[in-house]
């Protein structure tokens, strides 16, 4: 039965049909009397910018394992203790320790006096007080002439690159209504031409001369290390990972203020920097943390089954961690509070976990993965999981799902976006999407998908950057999400049967 046959159905039979539960396909039934009370309720009582303002204003950067990081874990387990969320708790898992800023500053001093735009990587060691020094440029040099430099450089403020003249300027494709049939190149991989014999050449030299620059930063001789981000107008792209003891103190600068100071030297007027990192490290607690909750189902033959939503608590150290990934955290809460708020009565399981280490290669969500769906003990649990979905990348609101190639999944990602096409919900993309949490579970062989957002600024200006703060994010968007995510899993939860699965070449 087409979507028009069944409308038109509807109306001739009028009020032989309930209202609450409109057949918009063959498959799929939409509560619209539950879906109206989702919209009042995310929209006329939202808590999400409660949730949103503290993560990023009042606890601002999560570095997991940081001070702020473990904030933000108490703050979101205590929010849905506080909401009558049923099983709420929080899983451990090894991850290493902690890190923070406590002080930092970089400037030039000769020929002029300017404070620079720059910030220490995450896990940075500290500089033994404040350097003063006129720098040494290593970027561009080959790897005999950095070798000869060993032993030499104690103390010393070295740049790593040459003049940086590669920028992001462009934000990763909008997905379009259009395109929705049509898999992306992350799903069909053409193959790659292999590169000329000139081309290799340069590339090995890159190689050896990479290796000899990463030998004179062994061993803490080096004072500091500066290299300038690709991003532009202060923007800084910072990450950043644990070096353990002799780690060099490391700083992305902005890459104007960078190349400023490199053009100097290419002219050779002098130069002088002062250059101080003092961070600290936190071992004590060397454990990470996924905070879980749910609303049971009430089914007595699928009330076990699954579905879940998930965002990560952690976030850079730079900005607020706004749209990498406050905003996804609060809005997936948000959607369960919703629900909780309406005293649904779900016939599976609707789960919410916020993840940890997710910037350092999803590791929470994949550990979470490993010890409750993978091996023979857990064969019961893996079949009866329905379906996981994700709120990462982009800025809310969302416009849809990523849908992984998986058809069948697609047709009723339609159904449930439907009723909110005039909130701009109205894309169930084949497409795939990397580098989020639902690729763990779709490492599993269990359906995972992402929300699709909005990519404008995002890539050049907010992610992983140090302006991913409150402001790039609007109330009425996270609202949006919130209302659309609810109606998702509260259909996902009531339908007959299981999301549909899919093998397809995204399990990467």
């Amino acid at each position: 039965m087409t979507r028009a046959l069944a409308l038109s159905l509807l109306i001739a039979l009028g009020a032989a049909l309930s209202l609450s539960a409109l057949p918009l396909s063959a498959q799929e039934q939409i509560d619209q009397d539950m879906v109206a009370r989702i919209r009042a309720e995310g929209f006329d009582n939202s808590h999400v910018l409660e949730l949103f303002n503290h993560l990023t204003n009042v606890i601002g950067p999560r570095l997991t394992n940081s001070p702020g990081y473990y904030e933000s874990v108490e703050f979101m387990r205590d929010k849905m203790i506080e909401w009558e969320f049923e099983d709420v708790h929080v899983e451990a898992w090894e991850f290493g320790r902690g890190w923070s800023l406590e002080r930092f500053s970089v400037e030039m001093l000769e020929p002029r006096y300017l404070p620079m735009i720059g910030f220490p990587v995450g896990w940075s060691a500290s500089t033994p007080g404040r350097l003063v020094s006129e720098p040494i440029m290593l970027g561009g040099k080959s790897a005999a002439e950095l070798r000869s430099l060993q032993g030499g450089l104690e103390g010393a403020i070295v740049l790593t690159r040459p003049i940086e003249t590669n920028f992001f300027r462009e934000d990763r494709p909008q997905p379009q209504f259009e395109d929705r049939f049509t898999p992306s190149r992350s799903l069909t991989r053409s193959p790659s031409t292999p590169p000329a014999a000139a081309q290799q050449a340069e590339r090995s030299r890159r190689q050896e001369a990479s290796r000899a620059l990463g030998d004179l930063m062994v061993g803490g001789e080096v004072g500091v290390q500066l290299a300038p981000t690709r991003g532009e107008h202060g923007t800084l792209f910072v990450t950043g990972r644990d070096q353990g003891e002799g780690a060099v103190p490391s700083v992305v600068l902005a890459a104007e203020h960078y190349n400023l100071v490199a053009r100097l030297l290419e002219q050779e007027v002098p130069v002088t920097l002062a250059v101080e990192v003092a961070g600290r490290y936190y071992e004590d607690n060397t454990d990470a943390y996924n905070v879980i909750a749910e609303i049971p189902g009430v089914d007595p033959e699928i009330g076990d089954e699954v579905v879940m939503v998930g965002a990560h608590l952690d976030s850079w150290h730079t900005g607020t961690g706004a749209t990498d990934n406050a905003d996804g955290s609060s809005i997936v809460t948000e959607a369960l509070r919703i629900l909780k708020a309406l005293d649904v009565q779900p016939r599976r399981t609707i789960r919410v976990a916020l993840w940890g280490g997710e910037e350092q290669g999803l590791l929470g969500s994949r550990e979470y993965v490993r010890r409750h769906f993978e091996g023979a003990e857990n064969v019961v649990a893996h079949e009866k999981f329905s379906v996981y979905y994700n709120l990462d990348n982009g800025f809310a609101p969302i416009y849809g799902f990523f849908m992984e190639g998986n058809e069948a999944a697609r047709e009723i990602m339609e159904d449930y976006l439907e009723p909110f096409n005039d909130l701009g919900a109205n894309i169930s993309t084949m497409a795939g999407v990397g580098s989020t949490d639902h690729l763990s579970f779709i490492g599993a062989g269990l359906p995972g998908f992402q929300s699709i957002h909005d990519f404008t600024g995002y890539d050049v200006r907010t992610h992983h950057t140090n302006m991913d703060t409150f402001e790039r994010v609007q109330e009425e968007d996270l609202k949006q999400a919130a209302v659309v995510m609810a109606s998702i899993l509260y259909h996902s939860a009531m339908r007959d049967g299981r999301m549909p699965r899919a093998l397809v070449a995204a399990q990467r």
